[in-house]
């Protein structure tokens, strides 16, 4: 899969990057350190997931994905978030997310939600019941 990922923690982006790349096999076409730095890079159709974080200073990931999604309404995006509270999944819902992983299980659920959200379908904890 090729993925970018959008988050404001340099040593939490890297160590993304470095499990996305060397144990999951996946290319990192490109990284942001901001919403605006990723508004900027225009994916285009060359990614197959981004992968973003909710909370970031100035522009957050909801506010990024709802402008994305205007421009690029193709484009998958997955939260990365540590916010494990239900009140969050209206707002990723309705920002154009198409799944969620809590930072705390992101190692044992990233890949399942990579997978599922490529093939179309939604991705969010089990905690976070969507019916």
């Amino acid at each position: 899969m090729r993925i970018i990922v959008v988050d404001d923690n340099d040593n939490f982006r890297s160590d993304l990057k470095f499990f996305l790349e060397h144990k999951l096999h996946h290319k990192i076409i490109a990284e942001a350190s901001s919403g605006e730095e990723f508004l900027k890079i225009a994916p285009g159709n060359n990614v197959d997931v981004i992968l973003m974080d909710i909370s970031m200073k100035e522009l957050d990931g909801f506010n990024t994905v709802n402008k994305a999604t205007i421009k690029f309404p193709y484009l998958k995006f997955i939260a990365i978030t540590m916010y494990i509270e239900k009140v969050y999944l209206m707002k990723l819902i309705e920002s154009g997310f198409k799944g969620c992983v809590f930072k705390s299980e992101l190692f044992n659920k990233l890949e399942s939600a990579i997978q599922t959200v490529c093939l179309g379908h939604v991705f969010f904890p089990d905690e976070l019941d969507i019916s």
